[in-house]
C-alpha cells in the first residue's frame, strides 16, 4: 500500500511539475521576447530553458512533453498564425535542444564537473545553431515569406523565385550593406548568430539559476529528494548511491 501511494504521488508530482514548466514555457514564448537587432522580424525568447529543466528532472520524456505542450498552448491561444510556421519552428528548435541534451547526457558530460558541462553546452549550442540555420535556409524562411500571402503555402529554397524573394526581403529589412551577398551568406549571417545567442543564453541561465541555485536547494530538501528523480547535471546522486551501498554491505 505504501509503495502504491508513493508511485501515485510520484506520478502526480511529475504531471504537476511538467504542467507548470509547460505553462512557464508558454509565458516565456508568448510574452517575453527580446528584439534581435540584426533582423527586426526575429525575437529571442527563452522558453527552451523550461525544456532543459524538464529534461534534467525527468529525462527525454519530460523534455518532449514540455516542448510539445508549451507549443500547443501557444497555438491554442494565438491560433495557427501563418499556417503555424512559428509554432513548427519553435517545436523543432525544442527538439534540437533535446537532441543535444540526449547526446551529451549519454556521454555523461554533465556528471564530470563544470568543464565538461561547458563542453556539453557548447555541443548543444552548435547543434541548435547549425541545424536551425540550415532549416531556415531550406524551409523556414522561404515559408515565412509565403504563408502570409494571399496564396498561403509552405515553400522551400528550391521553388522558383524563392531565393530572389528571400534575398530581397533580408536586404530590405536588415543592414543594406549586405546587398550583393549570396543567399547562403545572408542566411548564415542572420540566423547563425541568432541561434547561437539564444542557445547560449538558455544554457547560461540554466547553469547559473537552476543548476547552481535551485537544484542545490532541491537536493538538500527531503521533500524533493523523495519525489523528484534527480538531475542529470550532477554526480551527487551517484555518490549518494555508492555511500548507501557501502553502508548496506
Amino acid at each position: 500500500m505504501k509503495r502504491s501511494f508513493r508511485n501515485a504521488g510520484e506520478i502526480i508530482t511529475r504531471i504537476t511539475t511538467l504542467a507548470m514548466l509547460s505553462a512557464l514555457g508558454f509565458v516565456l514564448m508568448a510574452f517575453l521576447q527580446i528584439p534581435y537587432p540584426m533582423a527586426p522580424w526575429l525575437k529571442i525568447e527563452l522558453s527552451e530553458l523550461t525544456t532543459i529543466i524538464a529534461y534534467a528532472l525527468y529525462g527525454l520524456p519530460g523534455g518532449l512533453v514540455v516542448a510539445l505542450v508549451k507549443t500547443l498552448l501557444n497555438l491554442a491561444v494565438h491560433g495557427p498564425v501563418g499556417l503555424g510556421i512559428g509554432d513548427l519552428t519553435a517545436f523543432f528548435t525544442s527538439c534540437m535542444f533535446i537532441l543535444g541534451l540526449f547526446i551529451t547526457s549519454r556521454a555523461k558530460f554533465f556528471k564530470k564537473g563544470l568543464g565538461f558541462r561547458l563542453i556539453a553546452y557548447a555541443v548543444i549550442a552548435a547543434i541548435v545553431t547549425c541545424v536551425l540555420t540550415i532549416m531556415n535556409a531550406i524551409f523556414i524562411t522561404p515559408s515565412y515569406l509565403t504563408v502570409f500571402g494571399p496564396n498561403a503555402h509552405f515553400s522551400t529554397c528550391f521553388d522558383e523565385g524563392v531565393i530572389q524573394n528571400v534575398t530581397e526581403y533580408i536586404t530590405h529589412k536588415s543592414d543594406p550593406n549586405v546587398n550583393g551577398w549570396s543567399y547562403i551568406g545572408l542566411i548564415s549571417s542572420i540566423y547563425a548568430p541568432f541561434n547561437l545567442l539564444k542557445a547560449g543564453a538558455c544554457c547560461l541561465i540554466y547553469e547559473i539559476l537552476f543548476n547552481r541555485l535551485i537544484f542545490v536547494f532541491m537536493r538538500r530538501s527531503p521533500f524533493f529528494q523523495k519525489w523528484f528523480v534527480g538531475n542529470i547535471f550532477t554526480k551527487k546522486e551517484d555518490e549518494t548511491s555508492k555511500e548507501e551501498n557501502v553502508v548496506e554491505e
